[in-house]
């Protein structure tokens, strides 16, 4: 069993999670100072705003989230109680609603944007050069690519 305590997927895996630990863990608390919203609201508005017209399903949203339904409903009350985020009907599916963010939401989104890129700029990408952020890029996305999650839409260039 020692020799499994040590093996390299193991331990890289290991410093991934620490790694998303430390800067996830910053970039909440940015995220939160910044626009008030925790980070499942804050993920849901970013995604929306990914969307084409800034709208999308809930079933479409819960797949980019990888929520269950159950929970993204109830984040989407919240966040619809809150004023943050609107149903409108859905021109082709009459059981389906679009969601969107309201004015506020889309506010909030563009407040902790402005304090969360640059967190994150340096945290991710200062630190390498830009050979590194072109080489982090691209096995992120091959090991995404093997993964159920797939790659974020859009990914930014380094």
């Amino acid at each position: 069993m020692s020799e499994l305590l040590r093996d390299h997927a193991v331990v890289l895996y290991g410093d991934i999670l620490r790694l998303t630990d430390a800067i996830g863990g910053r970039a909440e608390r940015t995220i939160r100072e910044a626009a008030g919203l925790g980070g499942s609201e804050f993920e849901v508005l970013l995604r929306l705003a990914r969307h084409p017209d800034n709208r999308t399903t809930s079933a479409r949203l819960a797949e980019d989230l990888s929520f269950t339904s159950g929970g993204l409903t109830r984040l989407i009350a919240r966040m619809e109680e809150a004023g943050l985020l609107a149903r409108h009907p859905h021109p082709d599916d009459r059981r389906a609603a679009l969601l969107e963010a309201t004015p506020k939401g889309r506010e909030l989104l563009e407040r902790a944007l402005a304090a969360h890129v640059p967190q994150l700029t340096a945290d991710l990408v200062e630190p390498l050069t830009l050979v590194e952020r072109l080489m982090l890029r691209e096995l992120v996305t091959k090991l995404l690519a093997h993964s159920a999650r797939g790659t974020v839409q859009g990914p930014a260039q380094p």
